[in-house]
């Protein structure tokens, strides 16, 4: 066993059942570390944290806590993955309406990047609580943002999204932006470990 955090070999056990690293001195539980292997593998096979914490004999309220941290990591990353390249080929603006209620809906702008998608959270709909729907319908219809050549991609992705979050009962305003991250690293196919959640978050 190394340090998860620098991965260096000199450890020592002490009393409290954690190691301590000789180089850079941090601790660590083994026993903590085995709980969150097991409830990012879980996630990655898209367990639900219910079947997570049946699985591996972990409190569901400590599935849902880490699960919430990985969230914010994947929203790190896909952030990251842009901006390396930013090779922006084209975008179109997006409504999710959750049962069919307009009121309710999530706008956001989705951007092709080479076959990646990257998307951009706009306006809430909570600015538009005194107008009806028709002059919502009609507002957007005339700033709608744009510029498509095939649209393969962000079509793509819009038809993975909307199976994606058919699998929740209902997502909050307020965590819909780490939902539809976690639809859009999973349909980039894109790689979190470990080590890194350890580090990072």
């Amino acid at each position: 066993m190394s340090c998860i955090y620098c991965n260096h070999y000199i450890l020592y056990k002490l009393k409290d059942g954690y190691y301590k690293c000789a180089k850079c001195k941090r601790k660590f539980s083994p026993k903590k570390i085995e709980r969150k292997a097991k409830i990012l593998k879980g996630f990655l096979d898209e367990l639900t944290p219910t079947e997570i914490s049946k699985k591996y004999n972990i409190s569901y309220a400590t599935v849902v806590k880490e699960i919430k941290k990985i969230r914010i990591l994947i929203a790190q990353i896909c952030e990251e993955e842009f901006l390396k390249k930013q090779n922006i080929k084209e975008f179109e603006e997006y409504f999710y309406i959750p049962n069919k209620n307009l009121y309710k809906a999530q706008n956001f702008l989705t951007i092709d990047y080479g076959e990646k998608v990257y998307n951009i959270m706009l306006s809430s709909m909570k600015n538009y609580k005194n107008f009806s729907e028709e002059e919502i319908k009609r507002f957007f219809r005339q700033s709608r943002i744009i510029k498509i050549y095939e649209k393969t991609t962000i079509k793509n992705f819009w038809l993975y999204f909307n199976g994606f979050i058919k699998k929740f009962k209902g997502v909050s305003e307020e965590n819909f932006f780490y939902y539809l991250k976690e639809a859009e690293f999973r349909f980039n196919k894109f790689e979190i470990n470990l080590s890194d959640l350890i580090k990072r978050i």
